[in-house]
């Protein structure tokens, strides 16, 4: 009997002991919770979004090439819009904007925007890049990377599509000029029509 006594009191020893451990577990995890709850509330509100999914806006930041900062739900609602993210720190990236250039060129007259993020790149250096490499379309410049968090794009070069109805379609990065842009805008463009989503007026930007 002592022997029986000892094994349960062992046993309620063991159960207290787990019991404990998982009222502490628990209570890391609330507070562990409580933490990350407060400092997500500190940043702004971006959530990447999937494709298909309805694009996030642009976040406030400093423009070129237009006299007032562009959004998809006003200025170029309607559009196509094809964005190339990049740092612009080496030769091929002049390659990418050249490439980029030409499919600004062959959707000229119609309703496709497309425009550039300076990633990681102040303002100030943002205004110098654009005037030395000579772009002629919008360019926000994305110091903190939040236009970049904003639309999901993980890595550099990034080049995102965006169907008339404000839906992303498409995101490539590296391999982008292996993709026919060309023949993917232009479908997005039928689909615009035949949903009557697609702006009947492109809009221009002011420089």
């Amino acid at each position: 009997m002592i022997k029986q006594f000892r094994k349960e009191l062992k046993d309620s020893d063991y159960k207290k002991h787990q019991f404990k451990s998982f009222i502490l577990f628990a209570a890391g995890v609330v507070v562990f919770t409580l933490i990350a709850g407060f400092l997500f509330r500190q940043s702004p509100d971006l959530r990447p979004t999937g494709r298909a999914d309805i694009a996030s806006d642009f976040p406030e930041g400093a423009w070129f090439n237009t006299v007032e900062p562009l959004s998809l739900y006003d200025q170029i609602k309607g559009h196509v819009v094809v964005v190339l993210f990049n740092d612009f720190n080496t030769l091929s990236d002049l390659e990418d904007l050249n490439d980029f250039g030409q499919l600004n060129s062959i959707f000229h007259d119609q309703s496709v925007i497309c425009l550039v993020v300076s990633a990681g790149r102040e303002p100030a250096t943002t205004d110098s890049l654009v005037s030395q490499w000579q772009i002629d379309f919008p360019v926000l410049a994305d110091p903190d990377s939040l236009a970049m968090r904003a639309f999901g794009i993980r890595a550099l070069p990034g080049v995102l599509v965006i169907d008339a109805k404000g839906r992303v379609a498409a995101r490539y990065y590296e391999d982008w000029q292996n993709i026919s842009l060309e023949a993917v805008i232009q479908d997005l463009l039928n689909q615009g029509v035949d949903t009557r989503s697609l702006a009947t007026e492109k809009y221009i930007p002011q420089p």
